[in-house]
């Protein structure tokens, strides 16, 4: 074999598998930042359309995110969260810089600037902030009562940015994971780095419980626990939820207890009313501030940092009890493979996020084509092919045998006849919300949810009956 300089081998394949490497890194981060590029548009030129639903589509999307990483055929390499990590940085410099992507909460302005009331001897819980802030050439005036735990407010860095903070607690947490390939995948996907270059305050809390959970070289640290329980109530409600599913109940006490201390001096400086502000975010209608709940763009950023810590647990959990526990004999009984029952939760992500994608491309046609019946049914139609089309994508359908199909007819023919009743079963939805006298989207909603039910069964495996 000819060798280059008398020192082995050409680099040349090694190079070019480099560059293909690189090709497939850059298509994953692409296929998680795309959609969620696409969808934040939206919510920014049609809010009062997409609202709600673009918030949590974005969620599910970036659930889905390791199922993407993983139909890519994405090697389990550290260098990729390594990529993801590099390319995040560089996408966040230029989005803080610039603005582009940016400016998707006030977040980075209030959270840091409430610390001044305490200086002023005010209480932030009843005291309003009021003040004026620019951001990207844009005045805006803010008005807010404090809706977080205490400490959150002191977690910053005097005289730097607040996004310039979120974003180095975003490289830390993914730094403490970059060897678990799932969990850094996870954390650092495109969806979490656009939450941390807009200066979203859950990432000092993140770090936090990532230092508690996962730990400096596995090493966890009981302290950042247990300064988190004082920042922000999803750590709570997640410390809590764990001990308590270990049944650790010296602990559930303990976190209870913690949680509390931090709340009782501003509840003895300005009675109960704290506690609107301070356990539920001003989130009850009976606050004196308060209002509706709603579903922020950020609140995924809690589901995803869990799955990402606690997923291989669960998995482990789920394995054993169906090898010895109650789990085995049902699965037993059913004749249900392993690998077929740890599919079940990224076959549901798949499913929500194809349902939710095709509620999106229903709403976007109303928005573009009005609200005229045929306009609706060419949205219907529209969202059904967008929703097959995910759905077969995630579920690589070419290889997929149908367990609910029987006969000589093609796996083309098969294949056509899913999404075809999946149609059926979407216009069925709309027409009764029609007759019903319920808006088109109603009907949209259980018409998409029900055709993702019903594509996610249709391409579940089976048990072959032969022994290839």
């Amino acid at each position: 074999m000819a060798t280059q300089g008398g020192r082995g081998e050409s680099p040349v394949p090694e190079e070019g598998a480099r560059a293909r490497r690189l090709a497939l890194y850059s298509t994953a981060w692409l296929a998680g930042a795309l959609p969620l590029f696409a969808v934040i548009t939206a919510l920014w030129k049609e809010f009062p359309t997409f609202g709600t639903t673009g918030t949590i589509t974005i969620g599910a999307y970036a659930l889905a995110f390791p199922v993407v990483v993983r139909r890519l055929g994405v090697p389990r390499r550290e260098s990729f969260v390594r990529f993801l990590l590099a390319a995040g940085v560089a996408f966040a410099v230029v989005s803080i810089l610039t603005g582009w992507g940016n400016g998707l909460t006030d977040e980075p302005f209030t959270t840091p600037r409430f610390v001044t009331l305490l200086w002023a001897h005010q209480n932030p819980y009843v005291v309003p902030l009021v003040f004026n802030y620019v951001q990207y050439g844009q005045t805006i005036h803010s008005y807010s009562i404090y809706p977080y735990l205490p400490l959150l407010m002191f977690f910053q860095v005097p005289w730097l940015s607040y996004k310039w903070v979120t974003l180095g607690c975003w490289v830390a947490m993914v730094v403490l994971v970059r060897k678990r390939f799932d969990a850094g995948a996870m954390l650092a996907q495109p969806y979490v780095v656009v939450m941390a270059a807009s200066g979203y305050n859950d990432f000092p809390v993140l770090l936090l419980l990532t230092l508690a959970f996962v730990g400096l070289d596995g090493r966890r640290q009981r302290w950042a626990q247990l300064l988190a329980l004082g920042a922000k109530q999803f750590a709570n409600v997640i410390v809590l939820g764990y001990y308590a599913l270990r049944r650790d109940w010296t602990n559930v006490l303990v976190t209870l207890g913690v949680s509390a201390a931090f709340i009782v001096p501003f509840v003895l400086w300005s009675g109960p009313t704290v506690l609107c502000s301070a356990v539920f975010a001003n989130r009850l209608p009976s606050c004196p501030s308060g209002g509706a709940a709603q579903y922020l763009l950020n609140y995924a950023l809690w589901p995803v940092w869990v799955l990402a810590i606690f997923y291989p647990t669960m998995l482990l959990m789920v394995r054993l009890s169906s090898e010895k526990g109650w789990l085995s004999r049902r699965r037993s009984l059913r004749r249900i493979e392993m690998e077929d029952l740890v599919r079940i939760p990224s076959g549901a992500v798949v499913g929500i996020a194809g349902a939710l994608t095709g509620v999106s491309v229903f709403l976007g046609w109303g928005v573009y084509a009005g609200g005229s019946s045929s306009s609706v049914l060419a949205g219907v139609v529209l969202g059904v092919i967008s929703l097959a089309a995910w759905v077969e994508a995630m579920d690589r359908w070419k290889n997929s045998p149908l367990p609910l199909f029987v006969g000589p007819s093609s796996a083309w023919a098969r294949h056509l006849v899913v999404p075809a009743l999946a149609l059926v079963l979407n216009l069925a939805a709309v027409g009764t919300a029609w007759v019903l006298g319920r808006p088109p989207l109603d009907g949209e909603i259980v018409g998409a949810f029900t055709a993702a039910t019903w594509e996610s069964i249709a391409f579940l495996p089976h048990k072959r009956s032969d022994a290839g």
